[in-house]
């Protein structure tokens, strides 16, 4: 058996064992005290938020929203209450769904809008009154909402 095809193996073995060690060691050592003069921020307490809402354009009647159907909601009810700005992006959903039996796999275009805005209860409002819009114009339609806190730089 050639030295090369010896080494390599041992190689590989120490590059993998080299990679682990610190995250072994992290996990058994305590946690460091942080730089001097470091302070966590109170992300509750965050002044600006991210929220990304998904639009399924899916919908329980099998008809679903057309491209010119969302644009009109954007502009009738997201642009009035976030005129600031966003972000529109074609998306591919897929999770469980379905009633009484066994739940099926759901395949539906998205549409993802991320919005930023400060962090208040007025653009909470806003936010329910759009996904509540959304559910009735388009029969019962999927909207998932994620929020996070962020921080704008440049």
């Amino acid at each position: 058996m050639s030295a090369r095809r010896l080494i390599l193996p041992l190689l590989a073995f120490f590059a993998v064992s080299l990679a682990l060690a610190p995250a072994r060691a992290q996990s058994q050592a305590p946690a460091a005290s942080p730089t001097p003069g470091w302070q966590a921020t109170p992300w509750a307490d965050s002044v600006m938020i991210q929220t990304q809402l998904f639009f399924s354009l899916a919908t329980p009647d099998g008809k679903g929203v057309s491209e010119q159907q969302f644009a009109q909601f954007m502009e009738e009810v997201v642009r009035p209450r976030f005129p600031d700005g966003m972000t529109v992006l074609d998306a591919y959903g897929q999770g469980k769904g379905g009633t009484g039996g066994p739940l099926a796999m759901l395949h539906a275009s998205t549409k993802l809008v991320i919005l930023v805005h400060p962090n208040t209860p007025d653009a909470q409002a806003k936010l329910t009154e759009i996904k509540a819009q959304f559910r009735a114009r388009f029969g019962g339609s999927d909207i998932f909402h994620l929020d996070f806190p962020v921080r704008i730089g440049s």
